[in-house]
């Protein structure tokens, strides 16, 4: 009797050693999938992101770090769109995306209920399919009260989190002040982003971007109030971030400085 206890207990050690193994091995190639993400990210890697995507997609299985699969899934379909748009993608390849990253952004939240960032990854591209569904008023509703309940989740748990506060930004930073557009609250929402990013974590696979984003938000919003100066400042400190950025280097810089010369040849 006692050995075949002994035999038992042995046999249970091995297997949660193999357990704790295979969670270590996950843990790594997620660590691995976040840098290279956030890489093929900032350099608008679209090819690469899809690649990317579909590596994260095959540890959704796991059951401890499974969620972080999921939301690193969705992040790949959702940034491929945010740099496809300024590619000009088309709308029903832009939505095939969104739809995709959605759903992994909602099976995240779902692994793992307490999780503030896949709830507001959620809520951000609910409001790009609201967005994009325009057309449709009762699909646009729709998408938009998804927006708000997955972002009202995200706040509840996380008021702070720098990616929370980003996506809490976006109205009043698209919509029009007759609809509760408001340039200065985003902006406000901006600055507590960077404020509150804390440093990056390259060996932890949960997302810690943020900072340099507020930055580049900030310098965008600033230009949109033309004040160019301090739009050149925050995007200079987004790049000293992100050198690799291909947005702020190739779009948002350009844009600031032709707005400049706009203002200049008006004598504004």
């Amino acid at each position: 009797m006692a050995t075949r206890r002994l035999i038992g207990f042995i046999a249970f050690c091995c297997l949660l050693s193999a357990a704790e193994a295979r969670s270590s091995r996950v843990e790594r190639k997620l660590v691995a999938l976040k840098a290279d993400l956030m890489t093929a990210d900032y350099r608008a890697d679209l090819p690469k992101l899809t690649t990317l995507r579909d590596r994260a997609a095959k540890l959704s299985n796991d059951s401890k770090l499974g969620y972080l699969a999921d939301y690193w899934t969705g992040f790949a379909s959702w940034r491929i769109v945010v740099n496809g748009a300024s590619a000009k993608m088309a709308p029903e390849e832009a939505k095939a995306h969104l739809q995709r990253a959605v759903a992994d952004f909602e099976s995240s939240a779902r692994k793992k209920g307490d999780f503030a960032d896949a709830h507001a990854a959620a809520a951000a591209v609910h409001g790009w399919l609201a967005a994009y569904n325009n057309a449709d008023q009762a699909v646009m509703n729709h998408e938009i009260e998804n927006y708000k309940r997955f972002l009202n989740r995200a706040v509840e748990l996380e008021p702070a989190n720098p990616r929370v506060l980003w996506i809490q930004a976006v109205p009043y930073m698209v919509l029009p002040p007759e609809r509760g557009g408001n340039l200065d609250r985003a902006i406000e929402f901006y600055r507590q982003m960077i404020e509150n990013a804390r440093p990056l974590s390259p060996q932890s696979p949960l997302p810690d971007w943020g900072k340099a984003e507020g930055l580049m938000s900030l310098s965008y919003a600033l230009m949109s109030k033309s004040d160019l100066d301090g739009a050149t400042e925050q995007a200079n400190a987004a790049f000293r971030l992100r050198p690799d950025w291909h947005y702020v280097r190739d779009i948002l810089v350009p844009q600031i400085e032709a707005k400049r010369k706009q203002q200049g040849q008006t004598g504004d």
